[in-house]
């Protein structure tokens, strides 16, 4: 057989069966065999992987790009995704205007200025949503859209969105019934999070003067307000049997009650979390560059996170990425109450998840390979992402599991500087990043220029 490239030598990580000694062919940026060493393979281009793992290339499940900056600049940020292996993401907006305008504009600014492949999920809050809902799914090959319960009855208020639903629990039952009418492949990502608690508190909180960081921030919501959220919210799931997405689980709560009613989990609901809440707590010394919402808490909801990992409950890892500078970050003030939301984060996913799940847990590497690819282009119906088959794309983070680096903006080549990820010891960084049979980090530098990446429509 003759390929246009060939991975050899390698250990190729298949997210579900394990670790294997095999070599890959590609053929027109897609896979075209997987070959025992024995096999006699003709390449125009031979890649050797002698001593690094192949892992599928990672999907980021969760950012915000356009948030702080241009979309234009954050798309043309996304080369520090791919020197992390990242080579597809999913951006979420939300916006108060018809999406059969707004989105053509987007996905044209992705294909111009992206580095990787992207696609998107766009929050529904308005009846035009809902009623354009079927036309922007089969018009843009959109599949995915987001739900905010932490802004119920609050669209005016802190949006001046005076058309807004009230994202009330009848209007995510409702929405559940139309996605499941149109087709079982659409996904509703949902933020669980209890604000009427959430809200009281910081009202509290701030008469009262209190302002002791990410501790106070973690008071503000704490994980029973999650959880007590998850619940009604998988129990409305179940009643319709619809298909959702659960966002940047945050607390221990949390998994108790999945722990204890496995039967909300049994179909058509994954569950994501995100590094910040797995290797952060409220009292690291990153402090307020680290406010995001729903907060980070502390060390018992980080290591029940890990358990949830081990255990199957959590089933995809997103990093909320959200592209800023420190001075924006506190352009309204350095108190709790002023930081603003979101941080950088996107680029050391994949060595993240190496260095603390598998080398200090024992997280298998296919583990790793299923929660950061695999699990993340089922649940967003990525139907040629995140696996390594004959058929799907070749797009591949080849892994040096002992190359080592110390986590900073000059590492990822970001454009933000800082990352609250910053001083990390970390291990497992790519030699190489392949997207669609194109090497696009060579050694840890972008190869390519920007513009590359493509939408990725989905079909129902």
């Amino acid at each position: 057989m003759k390929v246009n490239q060939l991975i050899k030598n390698g250990l190729v990580v298949f997210p579900k069966e394990g670790v294997k000694a095999v070599d890959i062919g590609v053929v027109d940026g897609k896979i075209a065999g997987v070959f025992s060493r024995e096999n006699e393979v003709q390449a125009d281009e031979v890649i050797d992987a002698n001593g690094l793992h192949v892992f599928p290339g990672v999907i980021d499940a969760h950012q915000h790009l356009g948030i702080y900056n241009s979309i234009e600049e954050d798309f043309l940020d996304t080369k520090q995704h791919a020197v992390g292996g990242i080579t597809t993401l999913v951006n979420y907006d939300r916006q108060p205007v018809s999406y059969l305008d707004f989105f053509p504009k987007v996905q044209d600014i992705g294909e111009k200025h992206s580095y990787i492949d992207f696609t998107y999920s766009l929050g529904i809050l308005t009846e035009q949503h809902i009623d354009e809902l079927e036309e922007t799914v089969k018009r843009f090959g959109l599949t995915s859209f987001k739900f905010f319960r932490n802004y119920e009855r609050q669209l005016n208020d802190k949006f001046k969105i005076s058309n807004g639903i009230n994202l009330s629990s009848y209007d995510l039952m409702r929405l559940l019934e139309k996605f499941k009418s149109i087709s079982p492949k659409l996904l509703l990502a949902i933020h669980c999070e209890n604000m009427d608690i959430n809200r009281s508190l910081i009202k509290n909180y701030k008469e009262e003067g209190v302002d002791e960081g990410l501790k106070t921030w973690s008071l503000t919501s704490p994980g029973f307000a999650e959880a007590e959220s998850l619940l009604s919210t998988l129990y409305i799931n179940s009643i319709v049997g619809g298909n959702v997405f659960i966002v940047h689980l945050t607390s221990g709560a949390s998994i108790d009650v999945l722990e204890k009613a496995p039967w909300l989990l049994e179909k058509g609901v994954k569950v994501e979390t995100c590094p910040h809440y797995l290797n952060l707590t409220e009292e690291s010394s990153t402090g307020l560059k680290a406010k995001v919402g729903p907060p980070i808490h502390g060390q018992y909801d980080s290591d029940r996170l890990w358990d949830g990992i081990k255990k199957g409950i959590v089933n995809a890892i997103g990093t909320d990425h959200v592209p800023g500078s420190l001075a924006t970050k506190f352009s309204k003030g350095n108190g709790v109450f002023e930081a603003e939301y979101g941080f950088p984060s996107a680029g050391a996913l994949l060595p993240m998840m190496i260095t603390e799940g598998h080398v200090k847990r024992g997280i298998p590497l296919e583990r790793i390979a299923d929660i950061t690819s695999y699990q993340v282009a089922e649940s967003f119906n990525l139907e040629t992402k995140g696996r390594i088959e004959v058929g799907a794309d070749a797009d591949f983070a080849i892994v040096d599991l002992d190359n080592a680096k110390k986590v900073s903006p000059e590492v990822l080549h970001s454009n933000s500087d800082y990352s609250i990820f910053d001083g990390f010891e970390t291990v497992g960084w790519p030699v190489y990043t392949i997207s669609r049979g194109e090497v696009i980090v060579d050694n840890g530098k972008p190869t390519k220029e920007s513009g590359r990446g493509k939408f990725v429509r989905r079909f129902i």
